[in-house]
């Protein structure tokens, strides 16, 4: 699947580079169907592009490969970017966040981003009839915990003991929803290399929280 994933991502980043190439030059020779339907092939590469990346993802945590590049970084500054970057997307909703902690924390910002940013997708994506979504961050003990509520159609019992498996998808949302079940899986797995935890509180028809907890990083101060 590794080497696959690759051989996919190189034509897919070329074709990429020629839709921009396009888009530059329709800018002012084109109607707006052709501008369209080039923002449009933008977008579905761009989505094959996250696909291929949770896929090689997904391979090197199989592995036992997943690379962790630890650093410390400003948690609350990295919550508040990731929503800001979903925002640019989906104009029409409404990301409320709530508290802050000041506080570092150590890990891979990049891959602590693609958590959040597959959380608050799936928000988006599994509350169809609702433009809210609650993102809180408080300290609790010596962690962070950060935790994503939307107000969607929730998660049935017997689904939320299978969430966080490997391309598993809640029977109610297979047809509804495209996806491979690949994102709960990879976050799961990133937080867990991060000593922390990610769990669900949901209830059918209630909408869903995920949470997950991050070690505060300790400072001299700290130690005396």
């Amino acid at each position: 699947m590794s080497v696959a994933s690759h051989e996919l991502k190189t034509p897919l980043t070329t074709i990429k580079g020629l839709v921009q190439i396009l888009q530059r030059l329709s800018i002012d020779h084109s109607d707006n169907k052709f501008v369209s339907t080039l923002d449009k092939i933008s977008a579905y590469i761009d989505r094959l592009n996250i696909l291929i990346t949770k896929l090689l993802d997904t391979s090197k945590i199989q592995s036992g490969h997943i690379e962790l590049h630890m650093e410390p970084f400003a948690i609350d500054h990295t919550i508040r970017e990731a929503i800001d970057n979903i925002m640019v997307g989906v104009p029409g909703y409404k990301i409320n966040l709530l508290g802050s902690t000041d506080a570092t924390v150590s890990g891979d910002e990049l891959q602590i981003i693609q958590v959040i940013n597959n959380l608050l997708s799936n928000a988006i994506k599994y509350s169809p009839g609702s433009n809210r979504i609650d993102v809180a961050i408080h300290r609790v003990a010596n962690f962070v915990k950060i935790s994503v509520r939307d107000y969607g159609m929730g998660i049935a019992n017997v689904d939320k003991q299978k969430i966080f498996e490997r391309f598993f998808r809640a029977g109610h949302t297979q047809k509804k929803f495209p996806g491979l079940g690949i994102g709960l899986y990879v976050s799961h797995e990133i937080i867990t290399h991060h000593n922390g935890t990610l769990w669900v509180e949901s209830e059918p028809g209630e909408g869903s929280t995920f949470n997950f907890t991050l070690p505060i990083m300790r400072t001299e101060n700290d130690e005396k």
